[in-house]
């Protein structure tokens, strides 16, 4: 068996609605109360005080989680009646606990006269422990949050050609330059072996277009347009200048740069 598995075996488990990682909270919260001998415990000694707490919250907390997926079903998508009858549910169930288990595990004499003033205590903490397993859930069970790649990245079909830093960068422009293409984007640029006309049919839904034989331009990398007669040059976020040959000039002297090219 794998760590992995090991990883997902105890990752599986569970006491009605609660898992490991609420059975650890109760653990650590057991501890704290009795490092601080909580409710008029100082009088017990060290190792008996701390295995009370631990069995007072542990086990405790294992009869509430039996309990839960009973007092859900009857509260459905009501989460504050839930927690209202959860609370009146498990409060004398646990107290109950409270008051046998150290008959059983220490040899005490039962405390059954004490069993109604246990009752205030037990609840303040439940309360706080109902409070503890909503945090815990809340931290474990939190759905990823997926965030969207930024706009303006270069086609999947060029990215991979890129390193990571380039391939999360906005794209500039497409050079050709013999048998390679120079790809710019806003955190530098590569050179990748590649034909243009390949790079261009990857780029046909790209936003963004061809200016000359040799290159295509991110449309919002463009930062101005110069003309001259019957050619132009475009200067780019990048701080290159790519050409605009006479057979694009004319249809790029029209674009609207505040709209995506169509």
């Amino acid at each position: 068996m794998t760590a992995e598995d090991v990883r997902r075996k105890v990752g599986g488990l569970r006491i009605g609605r609660s898992g490991i990682a609420e059975l650890i909270g109760l653990s650590l919260f057991g501890l704290f109360l009795a490092a601080i001998s909580a409710y008029d415990t100082e009088g017990i000694p060290p190792v008996e005080r701390y295995l009370y707490w631990q069995l007072a919250l542990v086990g405790g907390g294992s009869i509430a989680a039996m309990m839960e997926p009973w007092i859900a079903r009857l509260f459905p998508d009501r989460p504050r009646v839930f927690v209202i009858a959860q609370l009146a549910a498990m409060t004398p169930a646990v107290s109950v606990w409270v008051a046998v288990f150290p008959v059983l595990v220490f040899g005490r004499g039962p405390s059954w006269d004490k069993f109604l003033w246990l009752m205030p205590s037990v609840l303040t903490i439940n309360v706080a422990v109902v409070g503890l397993a909503w945090l815990t859930r809340s931290a474990f069970n939190r759905p990823l949050t997926r965030v969207a790649p930024p706009e303006g990245l270069a086609p999947p079909g060029l990215r991979r050609r890129l390193p990571p830093r380039l391939a999360r960068a906005r794209l500039v422009a497409v050079e050709a330059e013999d048998h390679y293409l120079r790809i710019r984007t806003e955190a530098g640029s590569d050179l990748v072996l590649m034909r243009f006309a390949d790079a261009l049919a990857l780029l046909a839904g790209a936003d963004g277009f061809r200016t000359h034989r040799s290159w295509w331009v991110a449309r919002t990398a463009v930062e101005a347009a110069r003309w001259r007669g019957g050619r132009g040059e475009l200067v780019l976020s990048d701080g290159s200048t790519a050409p605009v040959s006479r057979t694009y000039a004319a249809a790029l002297k029209g674009t609207d740069w505040a709209a995506p090219a169509a």
